[in-house]
């Protein structure tokens, strides 16, 4: 779906038949418009077709709800900075007492500098629980601007998150996971904006978005696809 976005009507006419396409047991159309949670849903009623239990059904129209009131897009918009926001929430009230000074399971190897940064600098990785946040929010370590790596762990032991820092603000590749180790979200920052291509997948690892940014951080695609892999949206954003 090229050019504008849908207007609320739209989308109502649009899920209107499409739950009853799948619920006919026709199975889910591409690139309808409705967001990733909505589409969802109703892949879920797909599965069973005429037979879906009514729960599905109401859950389809929850999420379509979600849809149209926006908090489905708050949610999604705010799940790359879910752990990082943690992780400043840890370090706040870490700073109350005790602090942790070695990572788990020892130093890291060094990384190569991040391009730009001074060669004087070498980046390096840490562990989450080793930063501590300055006054304006941004990353430090042992009372310095941090350049180099932060990774976070889930309490397997996988990594959930490594984002890339110079001079305590993200800057370069950003990653996070699944808890099972399956990739979640990729993409770069410069001096904190997201720039050129960030991508997502579902759990089941099959890719759900890809976001093009240009080089001031504005959006200037997205593509979508469901769990099996079925485009959702496909959208350009044109600026005057």
């Amino acid at each position: 779906m090229l050019g504008d976005w849908p207007t609320e009507d739209q989308l109502r006419r649009t899920f209107g038949a499409v739950l009853e396409e799948v619920l006919s047991g026709q199975g889910l159309r591409t690139c309808t418009g409705l967001d990733m949670e909505t589409d969802e849903a109703l892949w879920e009623i797909a599965k069973y077709g005429p037979g879906a239990p009514a729960e599905l059904v109401d859950a389809a129209r929850a999420a379509f709800a979600g849809q149209l009131d926006g908090s489905n897009a708050a949610r999604w918009h705010a799940e790359f900075m879910r752990k990082i926001e943690g992780r400043k929430q840890r370090v706040a009230g870490r700073e109350s007492g005790p602090r942790a000074t070695e990572a788990r399971g020892g130093a890291e190897p060094p990384v190569k500098p991040l391009r730009g940064t001074p060669t004087s600098v070498r980046a390096r990785r840490i562990k989450g629980d080793q930063t501590s946040l300055d006054e304006y929010g941004r990353t430090c370590y042992e009372g310095k601007l941090f350049t180099g790596e932060v990774e976070e762990d889930a309490d397997n032991g996988h990594t959930e998150l490594l984002g890339t820092y110079f001079m305590g603000i993200e800057h370069g590749r950003q990653q996070e996971w699944w808890p099972d180790g399956t990739k979640r979200a990729e993409g770069v920052t410069r001096l904190g904006a997201a720039v050129g291509e960030w991508r997502y997948w579902h759990a089941n690892g099959q890719p759900s978005e890809v976001v093009v940014f240009d080089e001031n951080g504005r959006e200037m695609s997205r593509k979508r696809w469901n769990a099996a892999g079925e485009v959702i949206m496909d959208h350009v954003t044109r600026w005057a």
